[in-house]
């Protein structure tokens, strides 16, 4: 059952990861992240919880956005599917 778990959680870091690279990478993340905790004085690249926490805020917006504002078509959905 344990490897089932271990399997899961790769699922999810690698979708989390291609989300990121694919769609939510800006160049400034870092930067932005050192604003907000200065002790990362050599932060370069984000971090997977940097990813996570973009990918929730992404998703936290949509759900407020307006119902008619861009609604993906059935080849879009398919496609991520």
């Amino acid at each position: 059952m344990a490897g089932h778990t271990v399997l899961f959680g790769m699922y999810r870091y690698s979708i989390t990861v291609v989300w990121y690279v694919l769609h939510g990478h800006h160049p400034n993340d870092a930067a932005d992240r050192h604003e907000q905790a200065p002790w990362y004085t050599t932060k370069a690249d984000p971090a997977f919880a940097d990813m996570l926490a973009k990918l929730r805020r992404v998703i936290i917006a949509t759900r407020f956005l307006p119902a008619a504002a861009n609604r993906p078509t059935h080849a879009e959905i398919r496609a991520v599917q």
